[in-house]
């Protein structure tokens, strides 16, 4: 399963791939920021993410997680 959204300047794909989803980023000029694995985040890793894109794209991610 792939959920694809954008928010603010950024288009976000969340990709299920079994027991670890992953997430990738692009702006909007289509240049990937992000492509990691999500299996034990950490405080730091939304703190990164957020730096590298905006805290809304970090919100919408964890809401479709469940980790908020």
């Amino acid at each position: 399963m792939s959920t694809m959204f954008k928010v603010g300047d950024f288009f976000v794909r969340l990709r299920d791939q079994g027991e670890r989803p992953k997430l990738t980023i692009w702006n909007n000029n289509g240049t990937k920021i992000v492509s990691e694995f999500i299996s034990s985040t950490t405080p730091n890793f939304w703190v990164q993410i957020a730096k590298l894109t905006s805290q809304e794209v970090v919100d919408k991610v964890q809401s479709l997680l469940g980790e908020k």
